[in-house]
């Protein structure tokens, strides 16, 4: 997959940043995998801006697990010290599967 930094307003200010695409046994759940690692000096943080993307992502890091979005507005993301996540981008239809939630249809 070509590297690509969409949703990410500073691509530069990452340390490093990668993107991968799912495995086909996986494609119909999630559109790409990502995976940022950050080790900052002591007393030093990194705010990275996010734009509001609509889909959820799965995002897991040493000491949490949690599903975000879809977003309608810019957020951001202060690093701090050393640090790691990895995130899948759902494809919709994905969100149930990991949620239990079900969309409601009528009114």
């Amino acid at each position: 997959m070509p590297s690509s930094f969409k949703g990410i307003l500073y691509p530069a200010s990452l340390p490093t940043f990668h993107r991968l695409p799912a495995p086909q046994h996986l494609e119909h759940l999630v559109q790409w995998f990502w995976i940022p690692e950050w080790d900052l000096e002591p007393g030093r943080s990194l705010r990275q801006q996010v734009i509001a993307f609509a889909a959820c992502n799965v995002v897991v890091q040493a000491d949490h697990v949690e599903i975000a979005g879809p977003t309608t507005r810019l957020s951001h993301q202060d690093l701090t010290g050393r640090g790691w996540a990895v995130g899948a981008l759902l494809r919709p239809a994905a969100v149930p599967f990991f949620t239990g939630i079900r969309p409601r249809c009528g009114m």
